[in-house]
């Protein structure tokens, strides 16, 4: 139950060894994520990705957050 807004939360999971607290925070953690992707998605113009390894898919979504994040702090130092 979300107690904050008095709702019942009902989760869906084919995994019986983990308790019922522990989806729900998986699926809590999980929607962090979903955000951040919706983040990159309207604010970022990553249109397809360079490279197919993990790792260059990360270089280059940390190398467009770090770009947004120094445009942003010009802008608001009005450098830009």
């Amino acid at each position: 139950m979300d107690i904050e807004n008095n709702v019942v939360l009902v989760f869906l999971t084919n995994n019986f060894e983990c308790k019922p607290s522990d989806i729900a925070a998986l699926y809590k953690h999980r929607w962090k994520i979903e955000l951040f992707f919706k983040w990159i998605k309207q604010h970022q113009k990553i249109k397809s990705f360079w490279g197919t390894s993990a790792n260059a898919v990360k270089t280059q979504i940390w190398i467009a957050v770090c770009a947004y994040v120094i445009v942003a702090i010009a802008k608001k130092k009005d450098l830009a």
